[in-house]
């Protein structure tokens, strides 16, 4: 049965090495990266999504099995409290539900 992963936060140090380890993961035919930017990797399993955070909208008719999400930041990157829990928190949150509406089985937190 062919499996899809979706990563968000794929670019960061945890995010970068996750998805290596998924693309080398014999349980997953396609593997989804979302990401600000295009990344340099390229690999036939791999589908890179481009989208700013703020268009989790875009979504909607993206489908996954599972959901690795590393999504992060730090006070000093997101430069305010509201900024930091707009990231670590509404953000994964927003994520988890739009992607369990398109049929995703599991949510993996990092």
């Amino acid at each position: 049965m062919a499996r899809i992963a979706l990563i968000a936060g794929s670019t960061g140090l945890i995010g970068n090495q996750s998805l290596l380890l998924l693309l080398e993961a014999s349980e997953y035919d396609k593997v989804i990266a979302l990401s600000r930017k295009p990344l340099e990797l390229q690999q036939p399993k791999l589908e890179n999504v481009i989208l700013t955070i703020d268009q989790l909208d875009q979504l909607a008719t993206l489908k996954a099995d599972d959901v690795y999400c590393c999504l992060g930041t730090t006070i000093k990157q997101a430069k305010s409290k509201e900024a930091f829990r707009k990231v670590d928190f509404d953000y994964r949150v927003a994520l988890a539900k739009m992607l369990k509406h398109t049929g995703a089985q599991q949510f993996l937190l990092v």
